[in-house]
């Protein structure tokens, strides 16, 4: 063995200066847009001077960079410079974890090929017996012994290719299994990027680079429940992201940002179409008083956070709200939800009724909060008391909107004709606050 080692240090030797080792970055901060990511990574790279008087820095990025959005810089005070980089892909070095996953999917390619041999071999084996159908026989009796003995050889390979199929469709499902997993994993690129930077200055083995790049493969979704609870005139809202990441690596303790817009591209702003501005107009609500609203209960009282060791800080950008989560931990490839926001929001419900349209009634809720809130389209789930209504697409923003929680099958209406009378028309509108029926007449 030290024989060995003797023997392969100097070719160990020679590789290492041609091929240098690229650090591998991994991410510091990373924000979550609905379909990309937006890295920032400090990294401490090598030096390896060249003959020109200056060195260069190699790192490797995931295959899922989008080289046009690179950018590095120094930190204050550095005394080298950047002077180029430039980037090229080279082939994956997958990790244990991936490793292991492509070694089952090509060993079930390899059993694949096996059954479908199998199956194939079945069905000529299948051909040539009924071929021999075709056979001219002597007497009676060995035409009887033919039939019997193509039927059975028949039999027999149809019944072992109706075993194999079966096999054969649990392979191929396994096999798109490991593959799914693999491409959540490491994206569906097979290749990663190899950055180099030129760097001048004084001579020296190391410096910090500040790195910057977006990442396809990654995003978030947000999910929300909006529970209604009539009696005590509130609506339980809670807001979980759920985050996945494709670079092939895991993120540890991970600066992690959700934005509730995809990055901007474009550099000029749209026209504005005209601005018409008009008085506001108050519109009235029937069957309801200002009393209504105030007995509410108290917007103020009723707000609580979601984490208290961690909780999500808002952040409001120009054009966008960014959320902090703090730092994370984000697996290559699984899916996991992070709790955002929790509150509760104080309600008047009411029920509508169309009974001209429909005998059924519905629940509504008004909400009135003391701060505006921006809250992106997402799938909710509705409930009313515990039980759950369905799923629609939500969002949210303002101070003030209303919300239906479904039909209530214990209040319903129907409209009567007791007599036809001539005269004046009365327009009747019908609400429900609290159990009370108001009727309006003009």
């Amino acid at each position: 063995m030290k024989r060995l080692l003797q023997l392969l240090l100097p070719f160990l030797f020679v590789y290492s200066i041609l091929n240098p080792a690229a650090a591998s970055a991994v991410p510091n901060e990373a924000t979550l847009f609905p379909d990309s990511a937006r890295i920032v990574d400090v990294s401490t790279v090598k030096l390896l001077p060249d003959d020109a008087g200056t060195s260069k820095a190699v790192i490797t990025l995931p295959g899922q960079m989008i080289p046009d959005s690179l950018s590095a810089v120094l930190p204050a005070g550095s005394p080298f410079r950047i002077l180029d980089q430039s980037w090229r892909q080279i082939s994956r070095q997958d990790d244990a974890r991936l490793a292991d996953l492509r070694s089952q999917v090509q060993d079930l390619k390899t059993e694949k090929i096996g059954i479908v041999a199998g199956i194939q071999a079945l069905e000529t084996k299948i051909q040539f017996w009924q071929a021999q159908a075709k056979a001219r026989v002597k007497t009676v009796e060995d035409a009887a012994t033919l039939s019997a003995l193509i039927a059975k050889s028949v039999k027999m390979a149809f019944q072992e290719k109706l075993t194999l199929e079966p096999d054969l469709q649990k392979v191929e499902n396994r096999i798109k299994e490991l593959q799914d997993e693999i491409n959540r994993i490491a994206g569906q690129k097979e290749s990663l990027w190899e950055v180099t930077f030129l760097i001048g200055g004084p001579a020296g083995r190391e410096t910090s680079l500040i790195i910057t790049y977006s990442l396809t493969g990654c995003g978030w979704n947000p999910l929300y429940r909006l529970e209604a609870h009539p009696r005590e005139r509130v609506i339980t809202f809670e807001w979980e992201a759920e985050v996945w990441q494709s670079s092939g690596i895991d993120w540890s303790q991970v600066e992690t940002n959700l934005a509730t817009l995809p990055p901007r591209s474009a550099i000029s702003p749209p026209l504005l179409p005209p601005w018409v501005v008009r008085p506001r107009q108050a519109i009235p609500l029937k069957g309801r008083s200002k009393a209504d609203f105030r007995d509410a209960p108290a917007a103020g009282a009723v707000m609580f956070s979601a984490s208290p060791e961690a909780e999500p800080q808002e952040v409001r950008k120009t054009t966008f709200s960014l959320w902090n989560l703090g730092k994370r931990n984000i697996a290559a490839g699984a899916r996991q939800r992070i709790k955002v926001r929790s509150e509760k929001w104080p309600a008047l419900f009411v029920h509508i009724l169309r009974p001209s349209l429909i005998p059924q009634s519905f629940v509504q809720a008004s909400v009135k909060l003391p701060e505006a809130r921006e809250i992106p389209v997402g799938q909710a789930t509705f409930l009313i008391d515990g039980a759950v209504l369905g799923k629609r697409p939500f969002s949210f923003a303002g101070s003030e909107g209303q919300f239906s929680f479904g039909s209530d099958p214990l209040v319903t209406g129907e409209t009567l004709l007791l007599s036809r009378k001539s005269g004046e028309l009365f327009d009747c509108g019908v609400d429900f606050i609290s159990g009370t029926t108001v009727t309006d007449e003009q």
